[in-house]
């Protein structure tokens, strides 16, 4: 059976998917030789835009004011891309757009997409740009109305019909649309159609053999992608992997940090046989911070002695492993100060030892505290205060928040929306406590320390 394809463009208030919208949609029908029919419509972005997107694609607020809003032509658009291939200019812009109109009415859009800018360098190599732009004026394609939907449409359907027509791209479309992945590299049971159809969100997957045992854990920002690369790899593991594959499940988790606790808890707690190197040991030491006579200080303990409101620094899978990062760090301090000013006899023996044991630290002790502060902010694990960190849940209607209490992660959950949480102790009712490893300390610092733009922080 032959393919059908699925022609889109899109104009929109700005680049980003989860911040602008969709202000014109058009879809073009081609069935690989010809174009079969076309529909248009301005939407209604229920927002302002622009006067620089207005002057850039002539559609004005007065244009949009009475069209349509996308819930009311979301049917449509289903009704006009199913069954066919999603193909467009740089593909990854539509159709994440229609993606994220899709998710904020809670619904799964998913198409298997062709991008022509990926074709375009193939079937005509040697250009610079393969804009549309470029490829238009080039390919002395004519168009009207250029950055208006149906046009730009119009003008992608014929460079894709010039692309068909050279004949010599077929196993190269193919093989873009089914992502590289060869049917022989499949498992039985596992069709590439399954794939194909993984969601592209946020989530955890899970391999299975066939005793149904679990044989790998991943996260990944795109399911469906990184699911698809497990059988386009060619690594040793991605070989073996690939051959004791049986089956394929998964779990939506709707944000980063939650796929990275869900994955790291996972795989603790079931050890599948491919995560060896993500596995972590037990950890019988701790470093905590601690003071003596206002002096700041290191102390090794046994971590099941640890209290929840000691400050902890790093966990270590031996005691001597311990005792070197102690020195290591206020080694570093010592070079700082060395670096600052002149803290007692440089050549004195007993320097070292003084700046370790934290003795005798009578010249300049504000300097050796802030710097002792600033090192150990690295590296520590433990948090000031209790807070909650928002994030998006699974679906519109809900929220993900992770509790962080008593210096340390507690646990997380996925509330509704329209919840309100009032106080800790509501939280910890909402929030079931999760298994405590300092791993999962280490993955919110991190996660922190990247990157904000996507949590909320409320302090308790």
């Amino acid at each position: 059976m032959s393919k059908l394809y699925a022609i889109v463009d899109i104009e929109t208030t700005g680049t980003g998917t989860t911040r602008d919208k969709i202000t014109e949609i058009a879809i073009v029908h081609h069935d690989g030789s010809k174009i079969t029919g076309s529909y248009s419509t301005l939407i209604n972005p229920q927002c302002s835009i622009s006067s620089f997107i207005t002057g850039l694609t002539g559609i004005t607020n007065e244009m949009v004011s009475k069209a349509p809003k996308f819930y009311e032509i979301a049917k449509e658009i289903i009704e006009w891309t199913e069954g066919r291939i999603f193909v467009a200019h740089n593909v990854h812009f539509d159709y994440g757009f229609i993606k994220e109109e899709f998710k904020s009415l809670g619904f799964t859009f998913t198409r298997q997409t062709l991008d022509t800018v990926r074709l375009s360098r193939l079937a005509f190599p040697g250009h610079k740009s393969y804009s549309l732009s470029n490829l238009i004026q080039r390919l002395n394609i004519q168009v009207k109305d250029r950055h208006r939907a149906l046009a730009d449409a119009m003008a992608t359907a014929e460079i894709f019909g010039l692309i068909m027509d050279s004949g010599s791209y077929t196993g190269t479309i193919d093989n873009f649309i089914t992502m590289g992945i060869k049917t022989t590299n499949l498992p039985i049971g596992i069709s590439l159609n399954y794939i194909l159809n993984l969601p592209e969100s946020h989530g955890v997957y899970y391999l299975k053999n066939n005793d149904d045992a679990l044989i790998y854990i991943g996260k990944s920002k795109n399911i469906k992608n990184r699911i698809a690369q497990h059988f386009t790899q060619h690594s040793e593991k991605s070989t073996k992997i690939r051959q004791r594959t049986h089956s394929i499940d998964f779990q939506l988790t709707g944000n980063e940090l939650a796929s990275l606790i869900k994955e790291s808890i996972e795989i603790r707690q079931f050890k599948p046989l491919f995560n060896k190197t993500q596995r972590t040991p037990s950890f019988p030491y701790v470093v905590i911070q601690s003071e003596n006579d206002g002096i700041p200080q290191l102390i090794i303990l046994k971590s099941k002695d640890l209290t929840p409101h000691q400050k902890c620094v790093k966990y270590f899978t031996h005691k001597k492993l311990a005792e070197n990062f102690i020195s290591n760090k206020l080694f570093e301090i010592g070079n700082l100060l060395e670096q600052n000013f002149t803290f007692g006899k440089i050549d004195n023996p007993l320097y070292r030892k003084s700046l370790l044991s934290n003795e005798a630290l009578s010249n300049d002790t504000e300097s050796f505290k802030r710097l002792f502060f600033e090192t150990i902010e690295k590296t520590r694990l433990w948090f000031d205060e209790d807070y909650v960190l928002e994030a998006e849940g699974r679906n519109p209607t809900e929220k993900c928040l992770f509790l962080i209490k008593d210096g340390r992660f507690y646990g997380f959950n996925y509330i509704d929306s329209s919840v309100t949480i009032n106080g800790i102790d509501d939280l910890t009712f909402h929030i079931e406590p999760t298994p405590y490893h300092p791993e999962l300390d280490q993955l919110i610092h991190t996660y922190l320390k990247k990157s904000t733009k996507n949590i909320k922080v409320i302090k308790l």
